[in-house]
C-alpha cells in the first residue's frame, strides 16, 4: 500500500510543516529490500531511490516508512504518471500488511542531505543525475553513499 505523506504536510495551513528523515524502517527484511530494489529499479523515471523514516513534526502518527524518489529530469513533464509506476512497483514489491509514503525528491531537494545521510539507498538507475543532484544540492561526493554499502538487511 502506498501513502501519501504530502497530503499531510498539505494539511499545515502555514505551509511549515517539519519533517525529520531517520534511518531505514524496521520490518523491511532482506527479500522485502530485494524485491523493493528490484522493482524500483526496473522504473526508467527513476533515477534513484531511498527508504528512510520520516516524521513530521506535529502529526501524532509517528515515523512513517517513506521511499524518496530523484526523477529523471525527462520525467518531471508527467509527474503523475511517474508517481503512478512508482507506487505501482511499490506495491508489487510489499506484502499487504506493508506500506511507503512515496515522496519525490526533486520536488523537496532541500531534504536531499538529509535522505543521504539517514536513509538506505535502494536503487541507483542513473549514477550520472545523481551525482548531478548531489552537486547541485552542495553535497560532498564523499558523503553520498554507493548502492553497494548500502544494503539493506
Amino acid at each position: 500500500m502506498v501513502r501519501d505523506i504530502i497530503s499531510t504536510m498539505a494539511e499545515d495551513p502555514q505551509g511549515e510543516a517539519e519533517i525529520l528523515v531517520e534511518g531505514p524502517p524496521e520490518g523491511f527484511g532482506a527479500e522485502i529490500g530485494e524485491r523493493l530494489s528490484a522493482e524500483i529499479g526496473s522504473c526508467p523515471d527513476v533515477a534513484f531511490a531511498h527508504l528512510a523514516r520520516v516524521t513530521v513534526v506535529g502529526d501524532s502518527s509517528g515515523p512513517q516508512p517513506s521511499l524518496f524518489v530523484w526523477l529523471v529530469p525527462s520525467a518531471m513533464g508527467s509527474l503523475r504518471s511517474s508517481l503512478n509506476l512508482v507506487s505501482e512497483a511499490v506495491a508489487r514489491a510489499l506484502p499487504d500488511d506493508l506500506y511507503l509514503d512515496v515522496l519525490i525528491l526533486n520536488s523537496a531537494p532541500e531534504l536531499l542531505s538529509d535522505v543521504e545521510g539517514a536513509g538506505r539507498l535502494v536503487a541507483e538507475r542513473d549514477p550520472d543525475e545523481r551525482r548531478r543532484a548531489l552537486t547541485a544540492a552542495g553535497l560532498e561526493q564523499g558523503r553520498a553513499r554507493s548502492l553497494e554499502d548500502a544494503v539493506i538487511p
